[in-house]
């Protein structure tokens, strides 16, 4: 794994609301309030949805996650950047 790609991967997996929402991601397609969902079981106090797009903008930024319409309301999906990344930190 490239040094930089290595940075990123390392950045996802030490954050706990971005690992939560890579984790939920990798089991399929979610929408925004599917991710506020699993994010708030695991904090101690709920996050807004607000602070939750924030986490997701910037993974989309990074292109670890790819964002679409869902009948009115985004879903999100991991991206093969993602894939990539994943498979090698785990190797």
């Amino acid at each position: 794994m490239a040094s930089e790609e290595a940075k990123i991967y390392e950045q996802v997996v030490r954050n706990t609301v971005t690992q939560k929402i890579m984790e939920t991601l990798e089991s399929g397609e979610k929408t925004l309030s599917e991710l506020v969902k699993a994010v708030n079981e695991l904090v101690p106090e709920p996050l807004d949805d607000l602070i939750i797009k924030l986490y997701l903008s910037q993974l989309e930024m990074e292109g670890l996650i790819e964002k679409k319409d869902k009948g009115g309301e985004a879903a999100y999906n991991v991206t093969d950047k993602w894939k990539s990344l994943s498979s090698a930190g785990k190797g």
